[in-house]
């Protein structure tokens, strides 16, 4: 068995230089976006318009590497299974739990897990090296799942869709034009930050005084949300923001990690507003995100007026319905912030995360 952080990296990202690789390559594909020379031909009339068809071959280059890429993690995530499962069934514990979406709560599979092996009579140092070698697993299947998020929000498969449905007069229209690869651009930028983080396996967090940072992200969710599509109908999400805050001290976080969290709130208010209006007809689908903060904590809340009649209890079951709000639950202990989920009665869901501001 391995024995620090720094085996299992090596072990779980045994593919890591076929990942650079790939991830070197979308890069390239994702710059082509932006070369205009190659975006932009002229009508007969001499007008400029959009090279659709440019557009929709980069997106199949840029879906096939993100497929290739998804499989590389996917694998690195099956080793992690099989990892866990090993030490498991060396207590007896592997027909316990259900390993095959990885999607639990962590924090309470762990204080599971030391119960079980506490009444197995095992002694003391062997249960705290099964509960040391589990953290370090569970945290090896966060950060790749913190990757799959971010290969998600590089996916052009949305904004290939929208491209497919603009007219002739959306094509020459400079507004819609620089739209279009503004929205590229940032997708791009969380290309970047994949591409970062696959360089820099080990890193954790960093020095923030303000969230400014935030506003590219929320503004890339407010474009998608705009063309929002489930079971392959579209949907209309309007996104509101205000992250122009200025913290009274400084802060040391991960904030890859925390836009992942916001990312997940956002997508399941997503699914409370398709829930509603599946059950009680249409409306005006609605998502505020404001912050709040104080000299001790700061608290992002993200709003809906979605479904507002559930038990929020279900929403920490181990199911891959439920994956969302478990990815969040996990991201934030390991950041020791805390979230709540709040329904209000008659106008929505509330998702919140606290965070200590040290």
């Amino acid at each position: 068995m391995y024995n620090n952080l720094t085996d299992y990296n090596k072990l779980i990202f045994t593919n890591i230089d076929r990942i650079r690789d790939i991830s070197q390559d979308l890069i390239t594909l994702y710059r082509g976006l932006f070369t205009f020379e190659d975006i932009f031909s002229s009508e007969n009339s001499g007008k400029t318009r959009l090279n659709r068809q440019v557009f929709h071959d980069k997106h199949e280059l840029i879906h096939d590497d993100i497929s290739k890429l998804n499989e590389c993690l996917t694998e690195s995530l099956d080793l992690v299974r099989e990892e866990i499962k090993t030490i498991l069934v060396k207590y007896n514990e592997h027909e316990k739990v259900d390993l095959l979406a990885l999607v639990f709560d962590d924090i309470n599979f762990l204080n599971i897990l030391k119960m079980n092996l506490g009444t197995h009579g095992i002694g003391s140092e062997t249960k705290n090296k099964c509960l040391l070698d589990i953290k370090s697993l569970l945290f090896l299947k966060n950060k790749i799942f913190n990757f799959m998020y971010l290969l998600n929000m590089i996916d052009t498969y949305i904004l290939d869709k929208y491209i497919t449905k603009l007219g002739v007069e959306d094509l020459i229209n400079s507004t819609m034009i620089f739209e279009v690869i503004d929205s590229y651009g940032l997708q791009f930028d969380e290309l970047k930050k994949f591409d970062y983080l696959i360089n820099n396996l080990d890193y954790t967090n960093e020095k923030i005084t303000s969230l400014y940072f935030l506003n590219p992200l929320l503004e890339l969710h407010k474009r998608r949300a705009d063309n929002f599509t489930y079971a392959n109908v579209k949907y209309k999400i309007f996104i509101n923001y205000d992250c122009d805050i200025v913290l009274n001290r400084t802060m040391f976080i991960n904030t890859v990690y925390l836009e992942n969290i916001i990312s997940c709130f956002l997508e399941q208010s997503c699914m409370d507003l398709i829930k509603k209006e599946l059950k009680k007809g249409k409306t005006q689908k609605e998502i505020d995100v404001t912050i709040k903060k104080n000299k001790k904590t700061m608290q992002i809340i993200v709003r809906n007026n979605g479904f507002d009649v559930k038990n929020i209890y279900k929403l920490f079951l181990s199911d891959i319905d439920n994956k969302y709000m478990l990815e969040a639950t996990n991201l934030a202990n390991m950041m020791n912030g805390k979230i709540d989920i709040i329904p209000i009665e008659n106008e929505g869901m509330q998702y919140i995360l606290t965070l200590n501001i040290k």
